[in-house]
């Protein structure tokens, strides 16, 4: 199968450079007379890249670093050609810089699509400094004077879209494929009936099943990433579970890995724990049980061994799937994010009309590309955020600042887009400061995710309230609109990932279904919590409650903040409605 890939892989990249040949022989048919010696030389060298291309696809040639350099710049010819025929690079000579990065990107490898990108950049930047004379906007005429030339160049670009794209999801594919065929292994291990863990060799916690809360029930409900011996009530049974360690990966212990320590029971007493530990080469499997009558040491070896090889093969099973997956994330925001930002560049520079006006339906389309990009990207942020923090690498960047300034500019953000739903937006803010010490990104990705959420959900003509207090020694952020709300049966689920409630389906606008999620995942990070009230028909406020206030406020509010909220709702709509019913009178 693999061998049958890599034929189609040469074969498509042979297409495609045969498909360039193509399109300069036709421009060079379509060219007016007369033909001078330098039109002749122009299109060689536009051909170039093409011709190199079909010599050495299929061939282990490209694999030098030699030759990808080469193929790498000749691809920058056909741009530089066409820069020296309009007289500047501030023409449509600019679109023909994305032939190389489009062709390599999609026939070759990535690390030579970057290397021609780059490349195709820089010849791009050193022709506009020589081209400063040009007049900007050069070379339209001629545009429009041979729209067959670029169509065919348009449809080019598609071609190698598709491939790209075609790439792009046989990869995902098997990516799909690994993690499937190990989840179920990552799931038994989850769910196995005995107290777990995985450690590295650093003796950190890799993985832990559910059974390790029965142990220890004083342990955090995320252990990936803590070292083992923080499950210790002090430092005597801490150097209990490090002595152990040690003396599993010598191999120099009597009892055969067993030990006893101490942890921390649902009361706070100490609770004695009956432990094995077994070195592997890439770490350690330990058993955990609570203490009885019967010494660990007693287990018949036979039963040890089978034990011992029913975990390590858990264990690798589970460390697979949890590789499969990084890499699977891995290579999506790669794959994704590249072209991504390209488009969104590109679609930039046409909404901001660099190169001249364009026919009106080709701005609104331009502008299109450019909001869907964006918006793409946004939800690929979103992804990539709720994998760090499911992954317990999303670390905190804390600072001293004042809260009641991330309020206004997060609804200074979305105010525009309320407006164009006719939404009143408003915010209610503590009169003094309310300093604390919390991640200043995480608080505005809180608030963001709440107000456009309110807005998206909230139908014309109604409104918004973002309020900020500091209640009973916390900071308490409280986001209520009088939207579609939540059914009642509904509620309970809201904020787990890729959740969305049913009344999603009365809006146009879609989402990924984890802003709730990243909103609860962050005030949890703070120490904090979320909480959602919600009427279906009525409105949601949704409010988070988290311990970072630097000092006590003196005017703390006593009541709830909630209840503020739909009162400044009802009053927002009561005036509301008393403006339109004047503004009609």
């Amino acid at each position: 199968m693999r061998m049958i890939e890599n034929a189609i892989f040469n074969l498509t990249g042979r297409v495609l450079h045969a498909a360039w040949i193509g399109l300069c022989v036709f421009a060079f048919l379509m060219a007016p007379p007369p033909i001078r010696d330098w039109t002749i030389i122009g299109f060689s060298l536009a051909v170039l890249p093409g011709a190199l291309g079909l010599m050495l696809a299929g061939s282990k040639l490209p694999q030098s670093d030699s030759a990808r350099l080469v193929l790498a710049l000749s691809w920058t010819l056909p741009g530089i050609v066409a820069a020296l025929a309009y007289g500047t690079a501030l023409s449509p000579a600019a679109l023909i810089f994305l032939a190389g990065p489009a062709v390599l990107g999609a026939a070759v490898h990535a690390a030579q699509a970057r290397m021609a990108a780059v490349l195709s950049a820089l010849a791009f930047l050193l022709c506009v400094l020589a081209g400063v004379p040009g007049p900007l906007g050069t070379g339209y005429e001629t545009v429009l004077a041979a729209p067959e030339i670029w169509a065919g160049y348009a449809g080019f670009l598609a071609l190698a879209g598709l491939v790209a794209r075609t790439r792009l999801e046989r990869r995902l594919s098997r990516l799909e494929t690994t993690v499937r065929e190990t989840a179920s292994a990552a799931e038994a291990f989850a769910r196995a009936p005995s107290p777990l863990m995985a450690l590295d060799q650093d003796g950190k916690i890799q993985a832990a099943s559910k059974a390790i809360q029965r142990v220890v029930p004083g342990a955090p409900r995320r252990l990936s990433g803590l070292p083992a011996e923080g499950l210790g009530i002090d430092e005597a049974a801490q150097a209990a579970v490090r002595a152990a360690l040690v003396s599993a990966r010598e191999g120099g212990s009597a009892d055969g890995g067993c030990f006893t320590f101490t942890v921390r029971d649902r009361d706070g007493s100490a609770q004695p724990v009956d432990a094995r530990a077994v070195a592997t080469p890439d770490g350690y499997v330990v058993t955990l049980e609570r203490q009885s009558s019967v010494p660990a040491a007693a287990l018949q070896p036979e039963q040890d061994d089978q034990a011992l090889a029913q975990l390590e093969a858990e264990r690798d099973a589970a460390i697979a799937a949890n590789r499969s997956k990084s890499e699977f994330l891995a290579a999506v925001s790669h794959e994704l994010r590249t072209p991504l930002n390209a488009i969104i560049g590109f679609s930039d520079m046409m909404k901001q009309r660099i190169f001249g006006p364009l026919p009106a339906r080709y701005a609104e389309y331009g502008d299109l590309i450019h909001e869907s990009g964006t918006h793409l990207l946004d939800l690929i942020g979103d992804v990539l955020d709720m994998s760090k923090i499911e992954a317990d690498r999303y670390e905190l960047e804390t600072d001293v600042f004042d809260a009641r300034d991330i309020v206004e500019i997060s609804a200074k953000m979305l105010r525009l887009r309320a407006e164009e739903k006719d939404i009143a937006l408003y915010t209610d803010v503590s009169e003094g400061p309310l300093n604390v010490e919390a991640d200043r990104k995480a608080l505005r990705q809180i608030l963001l995710n709440l107000l456009s959420n309110a807005v998206k959900f909230t139908p014309e003509g109604g409104a918004v309230v973002a309020m900020v207090r500091a209640q009973q020694g916390s900071l308490v952020l409280a986001v209520g609109d009088s939207g579609v709300g939540i059914d009642a049966d509904e509620l309970a689920s809201v904020g787990e990932a890729w959740n969305q409630a049913s009344s999603a389906r009365e809006t146009t606008e879609r989402g990924s279904g984890l802003g709730l999620s990243l909103v609860r995942a962050l005030a949890e990070l703070h120490g904090g919590s979320m909480r959602v009230q919600s009427v279906a028909g009525e409105g949601t406020t949704v409010t988070i409650t988290l311990p970072v206030l630097v000092e006590a406020v003196i005017e703390d509010v006593a009541t709830d903040a909630t209840l503020e909220v739909h009162q400044r709702i009802k009053a927002a709509q009561t005036l509301g409605e008393e403006l339109k019913s004047g503004a009609n009178a």
